[in-house]
């Protein structure tokens, strides 16, 4: 072989080389755009109530709200604040949430007119919900030891709104974790 050609060969496998590389940098590039645009969170609600009905009234005696939220890491922190705002959304809109009390057995407080109001405000009910699920969403990013998945890992929140505001709870569920 002449050296003309070896340095014309040399050349030709130099510049395919670099050429493959760009277009395999370009293409990774393209993939992880597309997938930060992306998310998918799923919601779902149980909700359960009782009633009491004596002497021709009927009263609420109970209720309870369990949302069950599945996602990955990536799905949590690019829709946590559309997940929180739906859920306050959907709760504080239900029939029951003007129900919800402070305390299981609270002490009289008066308002202006000097009766007890035992109900949360939707405020309360509302920074109630934000905190607790706040809460469990940090949780799923600060979670330690080894975890073993096939594919993307989903992690499940289940939260319970009752008729209590001091019972309000969200927590992770499920997993096997070492």
């Amino acid at each position: 072989m002449t050296p003309k050609i070896s340095i014309f060969i040399a050349i030709v496998l130099a510049v395919s080389t670099s050429m493959i590389s760009l277009s395999i940098l370009n293409a990774n590039a393209q993939t992880e755009t597309t997938q930060n645009s992306e998310y998918s969170i799923a919601i779902s609600r149980d909700a359960t109530s009782g009633l009491i009905v004596t002497d021709g009234a009927s009263y609420v005696n109970g209720f309870d709200t369990t949302y069950t939220i599945k996602g990955t890491k990536f799905d949590y922190d690019k829709g946590r604040d559309l997940v929180l705002s739906s859920i306050i959304d959907d709760f504080t809109n239900s029939s029951t949430s003007g129900y919800v009390k402070m305390k299981e057995n609270s002490s009289p407080d008066s308002n202006a007119t000097g009766l007890a109001n035992p109900f949360a405000s939707k405020e309360q009910i509302n920074e109630k919900i934000k905190s607790v699920l706040d809460s469990a969403i940090d949780g799923i990013f600060s979670t330690s030891g080894l975890t073993f998945t096939i594919g993307p890992e989903t992690h499940v929140i289940k939260c319970t709104f009752g008729d209590n505001l001091n019972s309000f709870e969200c927590s992770e569920v499920g997993g096997f974790k070492l």
